[in-house]
């Protein structure tokens, strides 16, 4: 007698159908690198942008009422 599935751990259960299966995904190195440098110029490039006068102000809001309702505590 065989266990059930739903008892069985995650491991243990084999795919039933191999044909179903995905291949695993592979990049070429040389692309690879290449989305490696892109993204990193990219990120480098929103770090060195200077947040917005707008948003700075409703972080300043946001502060001033957190002191607030420390104060009220």
């Amino acid at each position: 007698m065989s266990t059930p599935k739903s008892v069985q751990s995650a491991q243990s259960v084999a795919v039933e159908n191999p044909m179903e299966a995905e291949p695993a995904a592979t990049i070429d190195p040389a692309i690879q690198g290449a989305l490696g440098r892109k993204l990193r110029e990219s990120y480098d490039e929103v770090v060195r942008e200077q947040v917005p006068d707008k948003f700075m102000a409703l972080l300043d809001q946001l502060k001033k009422s957190e002191k607030d309702k420390a104060g009220e505590s």
